[in-house]
């Protein structure tokens, strides 16, 4: 799969709410380039650039309806494909999070989750690539929504998190969500995901099943090998990115995230041409363009959003990066938008 794409289990999905919501999903389809024969098929691959505009349209049809939360509300375990038979039988949701970051790239090739504790907290992160400079509020809502269909799998079905989070900003009405999640929105976060307590991350199943566990783990390496691990600079960036917001983001928290050694980690960084502080950096840089582009934020939220506790050392870095300070590079680049 060279261009991005989900699972057609995504489609189905769609089809009960397009449904529910009287959408002519047939026309809906031909308009985004997607064939309505893929809604029958099995398990097939669809291009996911397709797939978010499909949502997006009929959102825009549909009086802006949460049409990616409504469809990872219906989300069931088996709706996982291969990957629920090892999901089945994890010993806690940790694991199963885990299992879900190993075998992504059964689910779709756009998905990563990490977790981070803090604490006596957890945060479980979604990561969504697409090509796209923002994946889009229909496919985040829909990745974080099956994130909590798997956390009640795993802690029951009347399970809430802490608070829900999401990068974009809050749609003009937040009732669905409030009742699909039955916890605190945050919207404008720094990050996708999902706030629980380390207890409930670490909690045994009572179904697990080691003998099980290991079985389906065998067929599924049968049927869809692990992927190959990113390259170790991609590895330390996707971790940087996860850790970069809750300030935990040195050389030793990176390695430990990503099962190295500090020492090791530099080795391997230096054989790949590259080190921490340039990866560090890049990702620094990404996240720093990206944030300021969202005109609700401010400058110090942008700050804590790359790492910074002050806005002085922020601006002193970027201005070292972009030769202009943060608030110039917006007004330059953005002098059209109106910030709120």
């Amino acid at each position: 799969m060279n261009q991005r794409s989900v699972r057609n289990i995504s489609l189905k999905k769609y089809s009960q709410i397009a449904t529910d919501l009287g959408i002519d999903q047939l026309r809906m389809f031909r308009q985004v380039g997607l064939e309505s024969s893929w809604l029958q098929a099995s398990e097939i691959w669809v291009p996911e650039t397709n797939f978010a505009h499909l949502l997006q349209k009929t959102s825009s049809a549909a009086d802006n309806a949460s049409i990616g939360l409504l469809m990872g509300a219906l989300w069931k375990l088996s709706d996982f494909g291969y990957l629920s038979l090892a999901l089945q039988y994890q010993a806690s949701l940790g694991q199963a999070i885990a299992t879900i970051s190993e075998y992504s790239h059964l689910l779709s090739s756009t998905i990563s989750v990490n977790v981070v504790r803090q604490n006596k907290v957890a945060i479980i992160q979604l990561h969504l690539t697409t090509g796209r400079e923002q994946p889009g509020r229909h496919p985040v809502e829909l990745g974080v929504a099956v994130l909590q269909a798997l956390c009640r799998h795993q802690l029951g079905r009347n399970w809430c998190p802490m608070s829900t989070h999401f990068t974009h900003e809050a749609p003009i009405s937040t009732v669905q969500h409030r009742r699909i999640f039955g916890s605190d929105m945050v919207f404008d976060s720094d990050f996708d995901g999902l706030v629980l307590s380390c207890a409930d991350l670490d909690q045994i199943h009572p179904a697990y099943d080691e003998s099980m566990e290991q079985y389906a783990r065998h067929f599924l390496d049968t049927m869809a090998p692990v992927r190959a691990r990113p390259d170790i600079e991609q590895q330390v960036k996707l971790a940087i990115q996860a850790l970069l917001p809750h300030g935990r983001y040195s050389i030793a928290q990176v390695a430990s995230t990503i099962g190295f050694s500090t020492r090791s980690l530099q080795r391997n960084l230096d054989s790949s041409g590259t080190s921490f502080q340039l990866a560090l950096n890049a990702v620094r840089m990404q996240t720093a363009t990206r944030a300021l582009k969202n005109p609700r934020l401010s400058i110090s939220d942008v700050a804590l959003q790359t790492g910074f506790a002050e806005n002085s050392s922020f601006t002193r870095w970027f201005n070292a990066e972009f030769q202009q300070s943060p608030s110039n590079w917006r007004a330059v680049n953005f002098a059209s938008v109106a910030v709120n």
